[in-house]
C-alpha cells in the first residue's frame, strides 16, 4: 500500500476539441494551483413501494449525476478570464503578446465550442495522485467544464488569489500516468501589482483589498436525452460584483458618497494589475457601473475604513501576456 500524499499532486487544464466535453491538446498550466475539489453527487434515488411488507428502502436506483468544481491558484497570466467571459481575441507576435477577454451573449455562439445547444467555452481538469507502482494511480478528469464564479481576491502583503467555481459534465477516472505539464517559473500576480481607478485615470491610493466577482449563473439541464449526465449548461443573467476596503480619505470620500452612492451617478472603472509594464499586464474595465452600497464607520483610533460595494453593467479585459494563445488554438 502506498499512501498519496499531497506534494505528488497535480491538477492541470485540457483544452477541449471544439466538441462540449471532448478532449484535445496537451496540458496546460494553470498558475500556482493551492486547492481543488470536485464534488460528484450519484443521484441515488431510494424507493419505497407497497407490497413489500416492511419499512425498509425497496430499491436504490441511479438518478442524475452532477458534477461541480472549485479551484484556487495564484495567477501568473488570465487566461482563465476567457472562460469566464466567453470571447477572446489573441494577437501580437512575436512575444509578448495581447488577448482581449469580452463578454459572450446568448444570440452569439462560442468561436471554440460547436454544437446545436450553444455550448459556453468549455475545457477540462485533471486532478491526479500519483504513487509508487505501476497502474495504481488515482486521476479524474473532469470534462465538459464551464465557469460558473470567477472570484479574484488581492489583500495588502499577500499573493494575488483566484478561486474558480466550475460545473462539469462528468469526471473520468484513470489509475494510469498523469498528464505531463511545463511548470511556469515566472512569479504571481501580487498585491502590489494592483491599482484601482475610479472613475478611469484616477488612482485610488489607500486601498487596503479587493474582490472582483463574475457569476454565470449556469443552469446545468437534465434532459430527457437517454443519459444520465448533464447537457452543456446554459448560462443564465451574468452578474458582476467588485467590492473595495480602504482607508477614508477627504479626496476620496466626497465623490464615493456624495456623487457615486448618495448621488447616484454611473461611472466607468479599471482595475489593473501590472507585475511587468508591457508584457504581464491585465486591465478589467467596468463601464455602468453604481455604487450600491457603502459602509463608513466612524472609530475612536486609527484611520477610519470604508468598505464600498460596485455592482458593474459590463467588463472587458486587456491584457499583455507571455504566452501566446488564451484560446484553445
Amino acid at each position: 500500500m502506498a499512501r498519496e500524499i499531497g506534494d505528488q499532486g497535480r491538477v492541470l487544464l485540457l483544452h477541449e476539441s471544439g466538441t462540449y466535453a471532448s478532449v484535445s491538446g496537451t496540458g496546460q498550466w494553470l498558475g500556482l494551483v493551492t486547492g481543488h475539489t470536485i464534488n460528484e453527487e450519484m443521484g441515488i434515488i431510494p424507493l419505497r413501494y407497497l407490497g413489500t411488507t416492511d419499512r425498509n428502502v425497496d430499491q436504490f436506483i441511479d438518478g442524475p449525476k452532477d458534477y461541480t468544481g472549485t479551484l484556487t491558484f495564484h495567477p501568473q497570466d488570465w487566461g482563465m478570464t476567457f472562460f469566464a467571459l466567453g470571447s477572446i481575441v489573441d494577437a501580437g507576435s512575436p512575444s509578448p503578446y495581447t488577448h482581449v477577454a469580452s463578454e459572450l451573449n446568448g444570440g452569439a455562439s462560442s468561436a471554440f465550442t460547436s454544437g446545436t445547444l450553444n455550448p459556453f467555452p468549455s475545457f477540462q481538469i485533471e486532478d491526479s495522485h500519483t504513487v509508487v507502482g505501476t497502474g495504481l494511480n488515482f486521476v479524474r478528469t473532469a470534462v465538459g467544464c464551464n465557469v460558473n464564479t470567477l472570484s479574484i481576491s488581492a489583500a495588502q502583503g499577500e499573493p494575488v488569489s483566484v478561486e474558480v467555481g466550475y460545473v462539469a459534465q462528468n469526471v473520468n477516472f484513470s489509475s494510469g500516468a498523469a498528464t505531463a505539464v511545463t511548470e511556469d517559473t515566472v512569479r504571481p500576480f501580487m498585491w502590489k501589482d494592483f491599482q484601482l481607478h475610479i472613475p478611469s485615470g484616477t488612482v485610488y491610493e489607500a486601498v487596503k483589498s479587493v474582490n472582483i466577482n463574475v457569476n454565470n449563473n449556469l443552469s446545468p439541464p437534465h434532459y430527457l436525452n437517454g443519459s444520465e449526465v448533464i447537457a452543456p449548461p446554459v448560462p443564465g443573467n451574468r452578474d458582476y460584483e467588485v467590492s473595495v476596503t480602504l482607508d477614508a480619505a477627504s479626496e476620496r470620500t466626497k465623490t464615493l458618497w456624495d456623487n457615486y452612492f448618495k448621488g447616484g451617478s454611473t461611472f466607468n472603472m479599471i482595475a489593473s494589475f501590472i507585475a511587468s509594464t508591457g508584457s504581464r499586464t491585465a486591465a478589467f474595465t467596468f463601464s455602468g457601473c453604481k455604487l450600491i452600497d457603502m459602509d463608513s464607520p466612524t472609530v475612536r483610533e486609527g484611520v477610519n475604513e470604508q468598505t464600498i460595494t460596485i455592482r458593474p453593467e459590463n467588463c472587458v479585459v486587456s491584457a499583455n501576456s507571455l504566452n501566446q494563445f488564451w484560446a484553445p488554438w
